[in-house]
C-alpha cells in the first residue's frame, strides 16, 4: 500500500508543477503563436526569488506573490520590447527565445553563482499517507497549484477579457479583423504566463536544488502537454500535463529516468497521431 501511495503522491506533485508550467506556455503560444523557448528560464527565475527574498529575510510566503509579479513585469516587458516584433515570424521567436534562455541562464550564473541553492520549506514534518510518509510542504504546493490553475482558468473563461482571449486562442486571425487591441491583449497574456512560470518556480524551490539551468527539467514534457493536449486550448495543457506527469512517475519506478523520459516522448508521438488536433476540444468562441 506504501508503494502505491508513494507513485500516487508523486505523481500528483509532478502533475500539479507541470500543469502549471504548461499552462503558462498555454496561454503564451495559443494567444501569441510564440513558441518560448525561455519559458524554463522564468521558472528558474521564480525559484531564484525565492531564494534572494528568503536570504534578505523576508517570509517565504512574502516571496511568493512578489516572484509573481516579477514574472508578471518581466513577462510584459519582454513581449513589449522582443515578442511583439517576432508574432509573425515563428522561427525566428524560436532562436531569439532561445538565445534569450542563454541569456538568463548566465545572468543567473554571474548573480547567483554556478553552485546549488536552497529554500527552507516554510512548512515543516510529514504526514502518514496509507503508509507512505510524506512532506507537509508538498501537499501544499498540490493545494495552490490546483488553485491557481482553477482561478487561471475560471479568468479566462468567464467575462469579456476571458470571451475575447478564448477567441484569439480559437482563431487568432478572425479575432484580430474585428477590431481586438491585440497588444494589450498580448503584453497581458505573456504577462500572465510568464508570472504562472515563476509561480511554479517559487513552489518547486523548497523542495528541489535551485540552479540556473533548472527550468530545462520541466520545459520538455510542458511543451509535449501542450501539444497533445490541443493547441491553444488552455484545459487541453492541464490534460497534456495529467497524461504526461502520470505516465513519467509511474515508470520512473520501475525503469531509469533517462528511459522514462523516452517512453513519455513515445507516448506523445503516439497520442498525437491518434488525437492530431489534441485530447481536449472546445466550442468556439465567437467575438462580436
Amino acid at each position: 500500500m506504501g508503494i502505491l501511495s508513494s507513485i500516487v503522491l508523486n505523481s500528483v506533485y509532478l502533475v500539479s508543477i507541470l500543469a502549471l508550467v504548461a499552462l503558462g506556455l498555454g496561454v503564451i503560444y495559443g494567444l501569441l503563436g510564440v513558441i518560448n523557448m525561455a519559458h524554463g528560464e522564468l521558472v528558474a527565475i521564480g525559484a531564484y526569488t525565492a531564494v534572494l527574498l528568503t536570504e534578505l529575510g523576508v517570509p517565504y510566503w512574502g516571496a511568493l506573490p512578489v516572484a509573481c509579479c516579477v514574472g508578471l513585469v518581466i513577462g510584459m516587458l519582454l513581449e513589449w520590447t522582443l515578442i511583439s516584433r517576432l508574432t509573425k515570424r515563428p522561427l525566428d521567436a524560436i532562436l531569439i527565445t532561445l538565445g534569450l534562455g542563454f541569456v538568463i541562464q548566465e545572468l543567473l550564473r554571474l548573480t547567483f553563482g554556478v553552485g546549488p541553492r536552497s529554500v527552507a520549506p516554510p512548512v515543516q514534518g510529514t504526514v502518514d499517507v496509507f503508509g507512505y510518509t510524506y512532506p507537509v510542504f508538498r501537499l501544499v504546493v498540490i493545494s495552490i497549484a490546483i488553485v491557481t490553475i482553477c482561478a487561471v482558468l475560471a479568468y479566462f473563461s468567464r467575462g469579456a477579457f476571458g470571451t475575447v482571449v478564448r477567441a484569439i486562442l480559437q482563431n487568432r486571425e478572425s479575432a484580430l479583423t474585428s477590431g481586438v487591441d491585440a497588444g494589450r491583449y498580448n503584453r497581458l497574456a505573456f504577462g500572465i504566463g510568464a508570472a504562472i512560470a515563476a509561480l511554479a518556480g517559487c513552489l518547486i524551490a523548497p523542495s528541489a536544488i535551485v540552479l540556473p539551468q533548472m527550468g530545462t527539467f520541466y520545459i520538455g514534457p510542458a511543451f509535449i502537454a501542450v501539444i497533445i493536449g490541443g493547441s491553444g486550448r488552455l484545459l487541453g495543457a492541464i490534460v497534456g500535463a495529467l497524461f504526461m506527469g502520470a505516465f513519467e512517475t509511474v515508470m520512473v519506478e520501475y525503469i531509469p529516468q533517462t528511459v522514462a523520459r523516452a517512453g513519455v516522448l513515445v507516448l506523445a508521438i503516439l497520442l498525437i497521431r491518434l488525437r492530431p488536433g489534441g485530447l481536449v476540444s472546445e466550442p468556439k468562441v465567437r467575438v462580436a
